[in-house]
């Protein structure tokens, strides 16, 4: 790239419109080639249970356990609507014969069970487990309780299994060690719904203040950006070329090493951010340092305490935009799919955290430079505050490609929006992002 210029970058219309339109074409050829290979993705039926089966799984098994209550027919009938996936449906087979009615578990399994060698593996287990069939070999039976989760219902299962083998108390210990991974989980569950319950309350009393002092000058203006709109554009529409292209370059470089498959998310998105900082400050003339000091302005005390309120302001927000699209959207529709199943080919302490670190680090303090630090701000220009608001939050939504999670990441979008507009700083908008991708993280990873 050539040397930073010593003033902000405003291209020639005559060149940069023609080259405006054939990126923003594309664009959006890649975005339409994207959400078609996710589709087809997302419409291959997974071959592991799912982290809304597993959550489901402690809903129905956490209540029994405790206090001995019996699951309801209304909340099987639920649960049956709820899970689509074969391996979903195969642990609540599972757990309905270990809680409910084998006979109906029966009936569940022949509606329909996994396809395939695993497939096979649990019909032959199931009916090793909850009938007279020969008992299946043991790598079999690992690969049926891997596919199950490894959780409380598989440990049954293997239970059941070694009762067959060696006698009525014989699978005594395996029940000891599911009724500790069912008491663990729901421990996190709990604890983790205490605090969004928490979170909640302080973000509607953020909401109200927020609404009630709406007219009050802001703490600082928004950061000033002084490339022209084409440049803007332009950049953007580089970054996003920059983006697409770095995940595709990394499975390449990656490709003799499988072993090192999940380094393709830490080194995509380092190339891609190293991209997207380089044209930011080529764009505005500015060096990294320079740029910075303009965009994260004040106290960390001060900063922090922002963050704290505003994180709040998001979940109670997202709760309840979830709680109204969860009337519409499919159950089927899992945004977060692509990112479960990468987290559940992670071993070692060292995949581990450097994703981590990608997914709560490097990832929200590029996004909240690019889309409230940059996007934002040059979208406000000329007093266009709320349109940008809402038009920024919008395109954060969008430039994910998750159709399912639109509603959901354009409302925590306009939550760090309005946490920059606040706040004249991008440290308050990166503590939200950070918080709420590296939950979100060690939650996937604990069902994982």
């Amino acid at each position: 790239m050539d040397p930073i210029p010593p003033s902000p970058w405003h291209p020639d219309r005559r060149w940069a419109d023609p080259l405006i339109a054939f990126l923003a074409l594309i664009t959006l050829l890649v975005v339409n080639f994207t959400l078609h290979t996710r589709q087809v993705a997302n419409d291959r039926p997974s071959a592991r249970t799912s982290l809304q089966g597993q959550m489901l799984e402690a809903a129905l098994a956490g209540p029994r356990l405790l206090d001995g209550a019996k699951v309801g027919q209304k909340e099987w009938s639920r649960a049956r609507t709820q899970l689509v996936e074969p391996w979903d449906r195969a642990l609540l087979a599972v757990l309905m014969a270990e809680l409910g009615d084998p006979d109906e578990a029966r009936a569940l399994v022949a509606e329909g069970s996994p396809a395939g060698i695993g497939g096979e593996h649990f019909r032959k287990a199931f009916a090793a487990a909850y009938g007279n069939d020969p008992i299946p070999d043991t790598p079999s039976r690992e690969d049926v309780r891997r596919r199950l989760g490894n959780g409380y219902t598989a440990t049954l299962l293997e239970a059941r299994l070694q009762d067959r083998e060696g006698g009525p108390a014989s699978g005594a210990a395996l029940r000891a060690q599911a009724r500790t991974t069912l008491l663990t989980r729901l421990a996190t569950l709990g604890s983790l719904g205490l605090l969004v319950l928490g979170l909640a309350v302080g973000g509607l009393v953020m909401g109200i203040y927020l609404w009630t002092t709406r007219r009050q000058r802001p703490t600082r203006p928004l950061p000033d950006w002084g490339l022209s709109g084409r440049a803007a554009t332009l950049v953007f529409l580089g970054w996003f070329m920059a983006f697409f292209a770095a995940g595709n370059l990394a499975s390449l470089a990656l490709m003799p090493w499988p072993a090192l498959r999940w380094a393709v998310v830490p080194v995509g998105t380092l190339f891609h951010a190293t991209i997207g900082v380089r044209l930011l400050c080529w764009a505005e003339g500015l060096s990294f340092t320079e740029l910075w000091r303009r965009l994260a302005p004040g106290s960390l005390r001060q900063n922090l305490a922002w963050g704290a309120a505003f994180l709040a302001l998001a979940v109670f927000l997202v709760l309840t935009v979830a709680m109204v699209t969860s009337l519409v959207m499919r159950p089927d529709q899992s945004p977060q799919r692509d990112l479960q199943e990468l987290l559940r080919g992670l071993t070692g302490w060292g995949p581990s955290l450097a994703m981590f670190a990608v997914v709560a680090g490097l990832a929200p303090f590029f996004e909240e430079l690019l889309f409230r630090g940059f996007l934002f701000p040059v979208m406000a220009r000329q007093g266009r505050v709320t349109v940008a608001l809402f038009a920024s939050a919008l395109l954060f939504g969008v430039i994910h490609l998750q159709p399912a999670g639109l509603p959901i990441l354009s409302t925590l979008g306009l939550v760090l929006a309005l946490a920059v507009r606040r706040t004249g700083s991008l440290w308050p908008a990166i503590l939200v992002h950070a918080c709420w991708n590296g939950t979100l993280f060690l939650l996937m990873r604990a069902f994982a």
